[in-house]
């Protein structure tokens, strides 16, 4: 499954963290109300161990991630 992400850089105290805003997949699918967008990462890795155990619930080596083009 392929996902587009927009993440908003400079979270945390040291500004070193982020945060996911949007998230879309393939079919048009945005997860709205199903991902905690309080949430802060520390790497892309994170993020995407996170959207495939608690909002995806599909196997980590299926996900393929990419920014959005916006």
């Amino acid at each position: 499954m392929n996902l587009e992400y927009y993440i908003i850089r400079g979270r945390g105290e040291d500004g070193s963290k982020f945060q996911l805003a949007r998230l879309q997949d393939e079919s048009g699918n945005t997860y709205k109300g199903e991902y905690d967008m309080a949430r802060q990462f520390a790497s892309m890795d994170e993020l995407k161990g996170y959207l495939a155990s608690d909002v995806i619930k599909q196997p980590l080596s299926e996900l393929s991630m990419e920014p959005m083009n916006i």
